[in-house]
């Protein structure tokens, strides 16, 4: 797949496109979402009975980013009383190492919290009279496509951050990944070409997908307590 341009607006400077590459990947994903968790899980390690200090970095550092991303606010509450629990749990030194580290390795590689830039993909779309009824309905469909494909554990950060070069900008210091203000109807159609080669490269089923973030996060998160 070729790399699509930004478009002819200049960007907020304090923002950057998405980045691509190996390197670029494990900034993102260690010093976005996965920090706090390997965090979590260096303190219960290293501290046995602790917890405290785990959940404090659940609380104090993952939380308060969902808080602020661009998620439905539906979506954030679910899942950041999901955290707390989470949290409370550790408190009470109630998880072992290994379900720690499960959560660790699934929410570090896991693009659900990042899905609100899909969500305001979608809005942008309704809302653009460039795009006809059959546009607007074939991109509902492959979003719909793309998430199933990131309930399933299939879609990676990386393949986010491919989909999204050109038509998304990340905060330089958070990685908190948004729609550009200038975005055009060209980068947005390329952005659906891009989702749509995910989708039908791992083979994900077309049929409707009716989950929410919030329950696609639910289902990650019992995946990850899971003691198999």
């Amino acid at each position: 797949l070729s790399m699509s341009t930004n478009s002819d607006t200049p960007a907020d400077p304090s923002q950057k496109d998405v980045p691509l590459g190996p390197a670029c990947m494990v900034v993102f994903v260690c010093f976005l979402i996965g920090l706090c968790i390997v965090i979590a899980i260096m303190a219960y390690m290293l501290t046995g009975n602790q917890g405290k200090r785990a959940a404090t970095a659940l609380r104090k550092q993952l939380i308060p980013w969902v808080d602020e991303s661009s998620l439905s606010k539906t979506d954030q509450s679910a899942i950041i009383e999901e955290l707390n629990n989470i949290a409370n749990m550790m408190e009470r030194d109630q998880l072992t190492p290994r379900q720690l580290t499960r959560l660790g390795v699934r929410l570090s590689d896991s693009p659900i919290l990042q899905w609100g830039t899909v969500e305001q993909v979608l809005k942008f779309v309704q809302t653009n009279e460039e795009f006809n009824a059959t546009e607007r309905e074939e991109i509902q469909r492959t979003c719909d496509r793309w998430l199933r494909c990131a309930a399933e554990g299939k879609l990676s950060m990386t393949e986010m951050d491919f989909a999204f070069q050109g038509c998304a900008a990340k905060d330089p210091r958070s990685g908190r990944m948004t729609l550009r203000p200038d975005v055009t109807t060209s980068q947005i159609r390329e952005f659906h070409r891009r989702v749509l080669g995910v989708c039908d490269k791992y083979k994900i089923d077309s049929e409707p997908f009716d989950k929410s973030i919030s329950q696609v996060f639910h289902s990650m998160i019992e995946d990850g307590l899971a003691e198999k």
